[in-house]
């Protein structure tokens, strides 16, 4: 009898082992997806916060800079911290680790009033003459020059158009002048799963315009290297 009793109840604990031992690997298989679910949908929101943020500071950095010269050199090189090259250098150290050079774009613009002399030449050295007597009357913006990155993508085009140059609440008066930079930048989202996951979202581009005004109160000039 003692030893009957004996037998149930080691078979007891030894199926009540096999049953917890059952509910933990099903538990195991359920909530370690999940969890690997959701750190990765974490791991993707940072990545294009990050990005969308080093976007955004390449273009206001930039800006901030341009804002403070009153020529730019025109020279792909960076033998001159006021040469072009020397911009497209720092943009892609800004942009850092988003890779900038071979997924992305740089747009330089240079606005200024139609009426001041010298505003409509393309030859780089002409420099816009500035009114003295400025007045408050409206001041009609037009495209000094523009200059993009050597690498800027080939589907990466300046939104800067002649109808669309400053925004409609820009008060932009009688010998005005401005500085617009474009940055873009090809993100591709869950590129960590994309070998698993082929209908995942596809790339798409990230864009920031970022406008500013000379400090020196004349319009940004291109010069000769």
């Amino acid at each position: 009898m003692k030893s009957a009793m004996k037998k149930m109840s080691l078979a007891s604990r030894f199926g009540l082992l096999r049953s917890d031992r059952g509910s933990v690997t099903i538990e195991f298989v359920i909530i370690v997806p999940l969890m690997l679910l959701i750190l990765l949908g974490f791991s993707e929101v940072y990545l294009y916060m990050r990005a969308v943020s080093l976007v955004e500071h390449t273009a206001f950095t930039l800006a901030d800079s341009l804002g403070q010269m009153t020529a730019v050199v025109d020279d792909p090189t960076t033998g001159s911290t006021d040469s072009l090259g020397s911009l497209w250098n720092a943009a892609t150290l800004l942009a850092v680790p988003n890779a900038l050079q071979t997924k992305g774009g740089v747009y330089i613009t240079s606005i200024c009033d139609q009426a001041m002399a010298g505003c409509n030449a393309a030859a780089p050295g002409t420099k816009p003459y500035v009114p003295s007597a400025p007045t408050m009357a409206a001041g009609t913006p037009v495209r000094f020059w523009q200059r993009s990155a050597p690498w800027t993508l080939a589907a990466m085009k300046s939104r800067e158009t002649a109808t669309s140059l400053l925004p409609a609440t820009w008060p932009f008066r009688n010998g005005d002048s401005a500085v617009v930079v474009e940055v873009f930048y090809s993100y591709t989202p869950f590129s960590m799963t994309m070998p698993f996951w082929t209908s995942a979202p596809g790339t798409q581009t990230i864009y920031e315009r970022v406008y500013v005004r000379p400090r020196a109160g004349t319009a940004l000039t291109l010069v000769s290297s």
